[in-house]
């Protein structure tokens, strides 16, 4: 299903994240002002993706299930995909100045590659696992933030040598039924207005690393994850023609014992292809 820009907005009343902007709660993402603008520019990827002329660039068919797709949730197969996805990401630009859910595109993309490699190396079935996820969220027409970039602490350790280990995202246990992960991710593009995160480890590892070595999919109101965010653009400035209607919010997401199930599990010690 392809959603609407204002389906896009009413899909957010779904969620319940905990989300902090200038010290205090907010209450509702989807009603929240000062988000408006970055919540209004994700939004144009979806109308865009209704408009006839629009379409051949924001809808693509996906290969492994011939579903239509919203083309930031496509899976590049030529070099024509590629293409187009470099001429959506202009025309949406050229209305909002920041696509923003192109990183979802991308963060399935290399997710995508990286499991495949995985399963030729080492087995263990999670490129299937992914495919099923990613078949899930084409159909929902989710829009997925990138949460890659550690808070890394002591730049010069690696994760692993870290005074404080929640300086990277790392599994702190492992269940019969899941993984549970805390840490730090920090400049996430439009987190306070996702439907999902994207958890990707964000350097190389060692085999000292691989606790840190983690891959998943987190809902953005999921038990124990606080965003901690900015406004987007500068609503409610007069003088702030464009910038007041579009923008991008960034945030800082802390995980604080999050469980993950294993179907949203795609990578849990695999250090060698972080």
């Amino acid at each position: 299903m392809l959603m609407s820009g204002e389906e896009y907005r009413e899909s957010l009343r779904r969620y319940s994240p905990t989300v902090y902007l200038d010290g205090a709660r907010v209450d509702s993402v989807a009603d929240e002002p000062r988000l408006a603008p970055g919540i209004a520019a994700v939004g144009v990827t979806y109308d865009f993706a209704k408009v006839e002329r629009h379409r051949p660039l924001m809808v693509a068919e996906e290969q492994s299930s011939s579903a239509s797709v919203n083309r930031f949730l496509h899976i590049n197969r030529s070099s024509r995909d590629l293409l187009d996805k470099l001429e959506a990401v202009r025309l949406v630009c050229q209305r909002v100045g920041c696509a923003q859910r192109y990183l979802s595109q991308d963060a399935l993309n290399a997710i995508h590659q990286a499991t495949h490699l995985m399963d030729a190396e080492l087995g263990g079935g999670l490129h299937q696992r992914f495919s099923a996820y990613l078949h899930r969220v084409q159909a929902e027409d989710l829009t997925l933030g990138v949460a890659m970039t550690d808070a890394k602490g002591d730049r010069s350790k690696r994760p692993h040598q870290q005074t404080n280990n929640n300086a990277y995202v790392h599994i702190r246990e492992r269940r019969t039924d899941g993984i549970v992960i805390s840490g730090t991710k920090a400049i996430v593009t439009g987190a306070p207005y996702m439907h999902e995160l994207l958890v990707m480890p964000g350097r190389n590892m060692v085999e000292e690393d691989a606790e840190f070595a983690v891959c998943c999919a987190v809902p953005v109101d999921a038990t124990g994850l606080t965003v901690i965010t900015r406004p987007a653009g500068r609503p409610g400035e007069d003088s702030a023609v464009f910038s007041g209607r579009y923008g991008q919010s960034t945030g800082v997401c802390v995980f604080e014992d999050v469980f993950v199930p294993w179907q949203n599990v795609f990578r849990a010690g695999e250090w060698q292809q972080a």
